[in-house]
């Protein structure tokens, strides 16, 4: 028999709640988890010629990357895969992870290695988008100062950036003005 939901661990741009359920309507957020292990990065191409979010195995290196799980339902699923490109950039992964305590598995979408690119920046506004998702959910400092950190560039194609920074200015949270905040939070011994 099938589950009616499944579990999705967010670590990029869908982060934040405001931009899932823009995607996907009404989600319910489980909470925030560590990842031992893994490292987040921007080395995914994406298909408008920017970087976008990934994760990265990285064992005994002592890193630790940050995601929230959310349950989905099957249909927000299809269409999480669709937005996703799943198959196409990137693949879906499980992932076990600990929950409230417990030990769960939950599905998230990583880069297979043909789709990584090394000289290619995130939008400022992606990037921006995922510093607002870390912050909604009360990542380390040092985590969200590492993000706000991250090289960006402009998007050229102004109406999509509007749409997205439109988005950001619905989540109370833009991104930009903590950001000298973050920084300085990083540079505390």
């Amino acid at each position: 028999m099938k589950k009616s939901s499944v579990h999705y661990l967010a670590y990029g741009s869908n982060l934040h709640p405001a931009r899932l359920e823009a995607r996907l309507g009404p989600v319910t957020c489980l909470g925030k988890v560590a990842l031992p292990g893994w490292r987040l990065c921007f080395d995914k191409r994406g298909s408008d010629g920017s970087a976008k979010a990934n994760l990265r195995a990285a064992p005994g290196t002592g890193q630790v990357a940050w995601g929230a799980v959310f349950r989905l339902n099957r249909a927000q699923y299809a269409e999480l895969d669709r937005f996703e490109g799943a198959g196409r950039g990137y693949e879906t992964f499980w992932l076990d992870l600990m929950l409230a305590g417990r030990e769960q598995a939950a599905l998230t979408y990583l880069s297979p290695s043909h789709w990584l690119t090394d000289n290619t920046q995130p939008y400022d506004w992606y990037r921006d988008l995922v510093l607002a998702g870390a912050r909604y959910h009360e990542f380390p400092k040092d985590y969200c100062a590492a993000i706000a950190r991250i090289p960006a560039v402009e998007d050229s194609d102004t109406k999509r950036a509007a749409r997205q920074n439109s988005l950001l200015g619905s989540t109370g949270c833009a991104g930009r003005g903590d950001r000298e905040e973050d920084e300085k939070q990083a540079r505390k011994p």
